[in-house]
């Protein structure tokens, strides 16, 4: 999909598909919280997944989908249906009481600022 953008445009598209995955995401999110979800578990974010994939104990595969991930090829939300075999630490995540995982879809946006991340692709009209 991405072969059809110009190289100049694709690191642009990237950050705007990004966003908009998030927004969507977040629209999800405040319809879930106006229902009544208090869930007060974690949220399975990509921080936490490439974190779990630097843990001395961490599986090959997901070591090996970490570097797929840093490599641009894929995204940590997409390890269920780009990954083969699947980590067990997925497993551990989506039957965990204290994590929520959203399977195949990015997990709302952190509450806070991450400041390490490059600021969102923006356009200045003069």
């Amino acid at each position: 999909m991405t072969d059809d953008i110009p190289p100049f445009l694709r690191s642009a598209y990237g950050r705007l598909r990004d966003a908009i995955d998030d927004a969507e995401t977040a629209r999800i999110r405040a319809a879930k919280f106006r229902q009544g979800d208090w869930d007060k578990r974690i949220d399975v974010t990509d921080s936490i997944m490439e974190r779990t994939a630097q843990l001395d104990d961490a599986s090959p595969a997901i070591r090996a989908y970490a570097a797929r991930v840093s490599s641009g090829e894929c995204r940590w939300y997409e390890i269920e249906s780009r990954s083969n075999p699947i980590p067990p630490e997925v497993d551990f995540f989506k039957n965990s009481p204290i994590y929520r995982w959203y399977p195949n879809a990015t997990p709302p946006p952190a509450l806070e600022p991450d400041f390490d991340e490059p600021e969102p692709y923006r356009i200045l009209w003069e």
